[in-house]
């Protein structure tokens, strides 16, 4: 669903840039001598806030090219006072084309856009294209972690995983909730409903 456009979430944006990054320096104080975690497709922000409250010593960058939901999450940033997450508003692909080689430590892909039609499968975000990216900037390794609800974007990404360099760690139609992860709007909302989460774990 798409959420309307709010004049006041694109204007926080302006207004606080101090949440705001348009390119990763490992020299600044934010990511110096910190792991790099990258949500892809943050939405509202909820999983990546509560992984950043877990993880205190991490850098976390949410992606989220919306720039309404990314108002909405950088006001969730501010007003929770959470200092390790700082929000990317605009397409990954500008962000991933600034980073070198193995320069994060893990990605994740929460309830991404399924893009049901067939012509649109390039743009799934689990397209062997963008798991070749993944690929590029994961640490040897490392790990890239993938949740849906959709049975249908479960199984093409397994497909396209075969295609790629990871290696296949984890593939669960029902994936059991972890004290140790966090959950989006959308997981949350799922799992009200008895709906099966999946999930899919990569190892670089």
């Amino acid at each position: 669903m798409r959420t309307k456009f709010k004049r006041w979430a694109v204007d926080y944006l302006d207004e606080h840039p101090e949440v705001i990054i348009d390119k990763v320096n490992f020299d600044d104080e934010f990511f110096k001598d910190k792991k790099l975690h990258i949500e892809v497709g943050s939405g509202k922000g909820d999983f990546i806030i509560e992984m950043a409250k877990k993880n205190p010593s991490v850098a976390f960058i949410a992606i989220e090219k919306v720039k309404t939901v990314a108002g909405m999450l950088s006001k969730k940033i501010v007003d929770e006072k959470i200092p390790n997450v700082k929000c990317f508003p605009n397409d990954a692909a500008i962000l991933f084309s600034t980073l070198k080689d193995e320069s994060v430590d893990k990605f994740y892909l929460n309830f991404v856009d399924p893009w049901p039609k067939k012509k649109h499968a390039k743009r799934r975000l689990t397209y062997i294209s963008f798991l070749n990216e993944y690929y590029r900037l994961l640490k040897k390794d490392s790990l890239l972690v993938f949740k849906s609800d959709n049975d249908s974007l479960f199984e093409f990404s397994l497909e396209e995983i075969e295609k790629s360099k990871f290696k296949l760690e984890l593939a669960e139609f029902t994936y059991n909730f972890e004290e140790s992860d966090a959950m989006s709007e959308y997981e949350a909302k799922f799992r009200k409903l008895n709906q099966p989460i999946h999930r899919i774990v990569l190892r670089k």
